[in-house]
């Protein structure tokens, strides 16, 4: 059964036409899998391919990737579980979708016109977390380039929080335009930087503490990612206190449903050969 409150969440300023287009594809799909109805999964596939864009099947992706990228996400999720602020998790998963091999995407509980600092500040937290991750489990030089988006929500949030917000005790409640940071003066824009640098510092420094303190965490989820590729919020807590999530079941029935659906099919007809045989071609059926 669909839950349309999940949707709703995850759909946030779509418009009529926009979730016209959502059910479309959500149709098409459960008519590509040849369902009767259209189901929640069929929804979120829709919604995730309207946001995030179309799976990379055909990507080939090396086992190393894979598991790095496993650790990134990982480790996002991670600190978002640990950190207040935090908006809920959706899913985690790592199939590869428009540029991204891998996302964490997350749900507001309700619709949300404004963000306190306590969230601004899980954000920062939670952009740092897989890049953290990254270098725990690999070693600094082995980071890769795949926290280059990270690190730009980052930087942007916290210039925000200084120039436009007022969230800087150094700078105080001021407000300064995108177009007004070129007309201060060399000392006013080395503070913007200073405190631009010390917010995203602080951040690493708290993603840091968090997967370093849940070490243990941040393998189970890494591992749970490498066998499963996307897991849900539920999937998530039963990986993390060490019970086999909900899609392990799920995962155990595709072959058997496949297997039996194999056997209640009828064997195919078997096929002809042409044998050349006194000049002419006649058929004969293997035995």
């Amino acid at each position: 059964m669909a839950d349309l409150e999940v949707i709703a969440r995850a759909t946030p300023g779509f418009s009529g036409a926009d979730l016209s287009n959502l059910v479309n594809v959500a149709a098409l799909h459960a008519s590509h899998l040849e369902k009767k109805r259209v189901g929640m999964a069929d929804l979120e596939y829709a919604c995730d391919k309207i946001r995030m864009g179309a799976e990379r099947k055909s990507a080939v992706i090396s086992p190393e990737n894979l598991k790095v990228t496993a650790y990134h996400e990982g480790g996002h999720a991670l600190v978002a579980l640990h950190t207040a602020g935090s908006q809920p998790i959706h899913k985690a998963t790592i199939v590869p979708r428009g540029n991204a091999l891998g996302m964490v995407s997350y749900l507001p509980e309700k619709d949300q016109l404004n963000l306190s600092r306590e969230q601004m500040l899980a954000h920062l937290d939670i952009c740092m977390g897989g890049r953290v991750a990254e270098e725990l489990i690999f070693g600094k030089e082995n980071v890769t380039t795949g926290a280059s988006s990270d690190l730009a929500q980052a930087t942007s949030t916290a210039r925000n929080m200084i120039i436009k917000y007022g969230m800087s005790d150094a700078l105080g409640p001021v407000y300064h335009g995108d177009g007004d940071l070129s007309r201060l003066s060399s000392a006013g824009r080395e503070a913007v930087e200073a405190e631009v640098k010390r917010l995203c510092t602080a951040a690493d420094a708290n993603a840091r503490r968090i997967l370093t303190d849940h070490a243990d965490q941040l393998h189970r989820l890494a591992d749970g990612l490498l066998e499963f590729e996307t897991l849900s919020p539920d999937d998530i807590r039963a990986i993390l206190a060490g019970r086999p999530p909900a899609c392990a079941a799920a995962k155990a029935k595709a072959p058997a449903d496949a297997a039996s659906s194999s056997e209640a099919a009828p064997a195919a007809p078997a096929k002809e050969k042409p044998v050349r045989k006194a000049g002419i071609f006649s058929r004969k059926v293997d035995q």
